[in-house]
């Protein structure tokens, strides 16, 4: 019989990996993780919801941050009706103007170009507002019978992708607009106006249809569903040069690409990728593809999208999924992100409460008295923060769902639980317990052999909160005898971080596991490094 310590450390370098067998992983690998980030080497909870807007009174598909001259920012919400509103500082206006339309469920493209919002879907003309005007209005200068798929801009000019001209569809051309100034639209899209550089021209060597596009540095990339094409402003007589990057994949949906440290990470249709412009390479083969691929409801993959939590320097793969771990199940919108740590080089997932879109915008959040309606246990930020209110968040819309608990639409702020800076409340609809599990411990890393019969005895955690209210944090601890079994875990055990430093167990078998939790009402943060735990193994079985 042996017995020995194993201590473990930096439990926040590997994240989780869900696509290896859990005996092959290293001992400080996780094989299930929701609602947790890793960072800093330790694992930590994930952002959570605040509620920064209820009761929109209409269904959000699109939202977009405007950062004007000085002040708060403006969030662009838009309905699939085509109903626009405007947040800013609590205040809801509607900035619709002469903008009609049908419901659809086709994603909006949001752009800024010298100051001018554009809003596009492909049924639709592309609609503007200038800094000028209050409300939006149908683009002018552009023929009425033409749609696009997506239009974006590209230094100077601006693109629409995938156009459909009267009754004939170009799903492989890139039209582009007369080089535009401060403050207006373009001037014409006309090919046939020699005084102007506006022209189209036709990826014809590209197999599939174009989805998006997006500026990367100084050129643009331009997004098929199984292929991307580099295009590049040369001037001259040309005006722009394209050429092909890779022909092995795309994206999924629009919005499903952004710019992070000179890189786009991109969605796919079979993998999540990054490129520079020149290399691509896969980040979630053999970690988590298969998990994140086979949960995905490719039916409604026009749901999918992207967005960059700028403040965590995470990406949030956003989907409709069915995987064992979704805590808000048959949503109509997302309800899983797939979060990508691009500093840490780590994965992590997310329950997302039935959103659309997302941005990144400051918004007011500065509560008085007067104005707060929860306890300093529910709301965010400090003192120090309410002077300084203009640091930016990530926010996402999501729509109302009777059945997972949803009650209304609402404009969410994403934000850290005790270390965070938006002062408004936990919205306890949409904010899921967090939940760390890894199972398959063979401590072949110490050179244990696999038919030992080994005893968990005690483990004492590094383990720590913040918060002053709750310090509980619970275990679970399991074994199982066969590699491809489901442990079988012992009851609950409380652990206090304030009070308590270890905790005493006997689990026992050839592969050990463990997990952790948060009561389902509590929503503080926490901090796990790593831990000593005491083995004994007791020989072969």
């Amino acid at each position: 019989m042996a017995k020995f310590t194993l201590p473990v450390r930096r439990l926040g370098d590997v994240g989780v990996i869900t696509d290896t067998d859990p005996y092959n992983l290293p001992i400080t690998g996780f094989t299930a993780a929701n609602n947790v980030r890793f960072d800093e080497g330790k694992v930590t909870r994930s952002a959570i919801f605040r509620t920064v807007s209820d009761n929109l009174g209409f269904t959000p598909r699109g939202c977009f941050g405007v950062v004007p001259s000085n002040g708060f920012d403006k969030v662009l919400l838009v309905g699939d009706d085509l109903t626009i509103k405007e947040y800013i500082s609590g205040t809801i206006t509607d900035v619709t103007g002469t903008v009609t339309g049908s419901t659809n469920d086709n994603p909006f493209t949001i752009s800024t170009l010298a100051d001018v919002l554009y809003i596009n879907r492909k049924d639709h003309v592309p609609v503007y507002r200038t800094p000028q005007a209050t409300a939006f209005a149908d683009l002018i200068n552009w023929d009425s019978t033409w749609r696009c798929a997506s239009l974006r801009p590209y230094q100077d000019f601006l693109l629409a992708l995938n156009m459909t001209e009267g009754t004939s569809n170009y799903p492989n051309r890139v039209r582009f607009s007369d080089l535009v100034s401060a403050n207006t639209v373009p001037g014409t899209w006309d090919e046939a106006d020699t005084t102007a550089s506006a022209g189209f021209n036709d990826l014809v060597e590209m197999q599939t249809a174009i989805v998006d596009g997006l500026q990367l540095g100084t050129k643009f990339i331009i997004y098929s569903q199984s292929e991307a094409v580099m295009m590049e402003f040369v001037g001259g007589a040309f005006l722009f040069n394209f050429r092909r990057l890779f022909s092995d994949e795309g994206l999924i949906n629009a919005n499903c690409a952004v710019e992070a440290e000179g890189k786009h990470y991109c969605f796919g249709n079979q993998d999540i990728y990054v490129h520079d412009g020149n290399t691509k390479q896969s980040i979630c083969d053999e970690r988590t593809k298969k998990f994140i691929f086979s949960g995905l409801n490719n039916f409604n993959a026009d749901r999918c999208f992207v967005v960059h939590n700028k403040a965590l320097n995470e990406i949030y793969f956003c989907y409709q999924s069915g995987d064992a771990l979704v805590s808000m199940p048959t949503t109509d919108r997302c309800n899983r992100a797939a979060v990508y740590n691009y500093r840490s080089n780590c994965w992590s997932f997310m329950d997302l409460p039935n959103v659309s879109a997302g941005a990144n915008a400051n918004v007011n959040s500065i509560a008085t008295y007067a104005t707060a309606t929860e306890t300093y246990r529910t709301i965010g930020g400090s003192f120090y923060d309410q002077s300084d209110s203009y640091n930016r968040h990530c926010l996402m819309v999501g729509e109302t769902d009777t059945a997972n608990n949803l009650t209304s639409d609402k404009l969410y702020g994403l934000d850290l639980a005790d270390n965070g800076s938006l002062a408004f409340d936990v919205d306890t609809e949409a904010t899921k317990p967090p939940f760390l599990e890894r199972i398959g411990l063979d401590l072949d890393e110490i050179q244990q052999p696999i038919d030992g019969y080994k005893v968990i005895t005690r483990l004492l955690p590094q383990l720590s909160t913040n918060n002053t209210d709750d310090y509980t944090v619970y275990f679970e601890f399991g074994a199982s005898d066969i590699p491809n079994n489901r442990p079988n875990y012992s009851t609950s055990a409380t652990f206090n971080t304030n009070t308590d430093y270890k905790l005493d167990s006997r689990a026992a078998g050839r592969y050990l596991s463990y997990k952790i939790t948060l009561a389902a009402d509590d929503y503080k943060d926490f901090a796990f490094s790593g831990f000593d735990v005491d083995v004994t193994t007791t020989g072969g079985i």
